[in-house]
């Protein structure tokens, strides 16, 4: 076959998909790791470096509006959802590093994790028409055209 004739790589997309599971992925991990940090004092002085490395001061309007907001809930919410974040920060790092090794079983986890969200996201949408709403419900629905259409050229491994 002639250098010219060779079939795109599908590693640009796949790529940008799996920096975008990654940093999703680290955020929320982010996330668990402060809500567990609110609850336990012990795991407050285990984070407290990487929280500054971050600048995740409660001084901050944000983290202060957040704060004021958990604050308000039991530590067992809190702790639930600290689990429920980490478990799923695992998840998409998987899915991620998955995509990003370009394997099949990454790209049917990501068409299905993705799809979950399709029929909350559409809900949205016709509840509140925001510009948010709509990115946010095409670029998913990118994602899933795009890993359908990989995995059918079977571009994945």
């Amino acid at each position: 076959m002639m250098p010219f004739m060779t079939p795109p790589s599908p590693r640009g997309g796949l790529a940008l998909i799996a920096v975008f599971k990654l940093l999703k992925g680290v955020v929320l991990l982010l996330v668990g790791a402060a809500l567990l940090r609110l609850v336990d004092p012990e795991i407050a002085t285990f984070l407290a470096p990487a929280m500054d490395l971050l600048h995740l001061h409660g001084h901050s309007r944000l983290v202060h509006s957040l704060l004021l907001t958990v604050s308000a809930l039991s530590s067992h919410s809190v702790f639930l959802m600290a689990y429920a974040s980490l478990l799923y920060s695992v998840f998409l790092l998987i899915e991620g590093c998955g995509l990003w090794l370009e394997a099949s079983w990454a790209g049917y986890m990501a068409v299905i994790s993705t799809s979950v969200f399709l029929p909350v996201e559409f809900y949205d949408v016709l509840r509140q028409i925001s510009v948010v709403h709509v990115t946010m419900l095409l670029f998913n629905v990118a994602i899933v055209g795009y890993l359908v259409a990989q995995l059918e050229r079977r571009s994945l491994r």
